[in-house]
């Protein structure tokens, strides 16, 4: 492999990388903001926190999926708009379910 190859690769697993370490980070720095957030503000005791998973996908683009010991069975979502906070979304349950944490 020539020099000028090398260099080729060396630039596309840069172009790979650095929009992959940035999702990561960005979802990170998201579970932790939405961790401080269901703490802090909404004096929830961090072991009913089950799981905290950041999510790529769809609008919203960055969102973090949570589960609560008292209710295993739902997830609750979560985003960042406007540099808050906010519950976007919680799997549906048979209507009269009456949801913990919403």
């Amino acid at each position: 492999m020539n020099k000028k190859m090398m260099i080729i690769a060396f630039l596309v697993l840069i172009l790979i990388a650095v929009p992959v370490i940035n999702v990561q980070g960005t979802l990170l720095s998201l579970e932790n903001q939405v961790r401080q957030y269901l703490i802090t503000e909404k004096n929830i005791d961090e072991k009913t926190i089950v799981s905290l998973d950041g999510r790529f996908g769809k609008l919203p683009f960055f969102g973090v999926e949570v589960i609560f010991a008292d209710e295993p069975d739902v997830r609750y979502f979560y985003t960042e708009i406007d540099g808050k906070i906010v519950p976007v979304h919680v799997t549906l349950k048979p209507k009269g379910y009456n949801y913990k944490h919403k």
